[in-house]
């Protein structure tokens, strides 16, 4: 069996468990241009005509596709119930939804998070005239119950496939590092890990398969921006946040700093070093605090009072975020309490999910700025860091800086 369609049966076999803790009878997957966030988890075909995934309760779940596509379901590893339409679906839809006859019907729609918001309006209008209005709105309900936990806990052959990525990630970082000087550019230095996907056979987890991910000097400004031509120079400090789409469609996100000696220097300064090990720091907090039943906001909480104490501002963003499918996956954030009240900070943590931890020391005015990210498995027992952790700074000896 494929390694998708083996992530497929497995999420399937949960779905199923999910579905009975809801008492929910059937899960409905409608699909154009092959476009809902929940397909990977359901399917090992892609389609671009309409496709319907009936999920059942019972384990009996029917795919209706076009005649056209039909013969690719033909070797599906899952799906041995196909029916196909020829120009309309309408009437094979109708008789495989009365062959079930759902009394609890779950939709792709959510309120706060397109993960889990698959459905368009256009499709559900579409189920809305065959089935009936009034009939429709008396059993459908939102599968966000089913596909949060489906999405977040990741089975065995899904953690396989994120510790893959994670291990390349960490491979082309040392790979870069080697690389680095000063005089290159953030975009050389973006470059570098470019080829090293390429070698790899792997693509960046955001935007395009070959963007840059991100690569900032200190010292030009710490934001979410796109690699410029600022040249590293010797006593900058550069901060690399990269996330990795291995071949499984499963990513990584791992961030590394790392210091460019002067010529009088055999170490970083000791501001450097402190904001350094502040963050480490952090992260070790927030790591030991990672536990089943915990809050989002509670481990964030960890975290922030660590960076808070040593004297820096409080992080801007979350201490941590989900990683899998996607390269922030939805479900429960490691994030601060605000008003109006956040349901992702406030969700509790389950063994299976894994979590990028980011606690970052963040200063304006030039002042050292620290960014550091492990990708970290939660389980019932101690929490499983997946990446090769960065517990010293990268320093790069001091060489004369390229003129350009």
């Amino acid at each position: 069996m494929s390694s998708q369609a083996q992530i497929v049966k497995e999420k399937l076999d949960s779905a199923i468990k999910l579905m009975d803790r809801e008492k929910i009878d059937t899960w409905l997957i409608l699909t154009r241009m092959g476009y809902d966030p929940s397909l990977p988890f359901v399917t090992d075909m892609e389609t671009e005509h309409l496709t319907a995934y009936f999920i059942h309760k019972s384990g009996e779940h029917v795919a209706i596709v076009s005649e056209e596509e039909c013969d690719s379901f033909k070797g599906s590893e899952v799906y041995s119930n196909i029916k196909t339409y020829s120009s309309h679906m309408d009437d094979v839809f109708v008789e495989v939804f009365n062959s079930y006859e759902p009394k609890k019907l779950a939709l792709n729609m959510s309120l706060y998070d397109h993960l889990y918001d698959g459905l368009s309006l256009g499709l559900y209008q579409w189920i809305e005239k065959l089935i009936g209005a009034e009939e429709l709105n008396g059993i459908e309900v939102s599968s966000e119950p089913i596909v949060q936990p489906l999405r977040c806990v990741k089975s065995p052959a899904e953690i396989e496939a994120v510790q893959t990525a994670v291990n390349h990630t960490t491979d082309i970082f040392e790979a870069a590092f080697e690389q680095m000087n000063v005089g290159m550019t953030e975009k050389e230095i973006g470059h570098l890990f470019v080829e090293e996907m390429k070698k790899r056979g792997v693509t960046n987890g955001l935007g395009e398969p070959y963007d840059l991910p991100l690569v900032c000097i200190v010292r030009c400004g710490l934001a979410h921006r796109k690699p410029a031509d600022h040249i590293v120079k010797p006593g900058d400090i550069v901060i690399i946040d990269f996330s990795l789409r291995a071949e499984s469609g499963y990513v990584s996100d791992i961030a590394r700093t790392c210091y460019f000696l002067k010529e009088d220097e055999e170490s970083p300064p000791k501001d450097v070093e402190n904001a350094f090990n502040a963050a480490v720091e952090a992260i070790s907090a927030s790591i030991d605090a990672l536990y089943p039943g915990k809050k989002g906001h509670e481990v964030d909480a960890v975290g922030r009072s660590v960076i808070e104490s040593h004297g820096y501002p409080t992080i801007r963003h979350s201490v941590g975020h989900q990683v899998g499918r996607a390269t922030h996956d939805g479900g429960t954030i490691l994030g601060p309490r605000k008003m109006p009240p956040r349901p992702q900070v406030e969700g509790v943590i389950q063994a299976g999910e894994i979590y990028a931890i980011e606690p970052t020391v963040i200063q304006d005015d030039g002042l050292p700025c620290i960014l550091v990210e492990e990708n970290v498995l939660v389980t019932e027992n101690e929490p499983i860091v997946l990446s090769k952790r960065q517990l010293e700074l990268v320093t790069t000896p001091y060489a004369v800086v390229k003129q350009k």
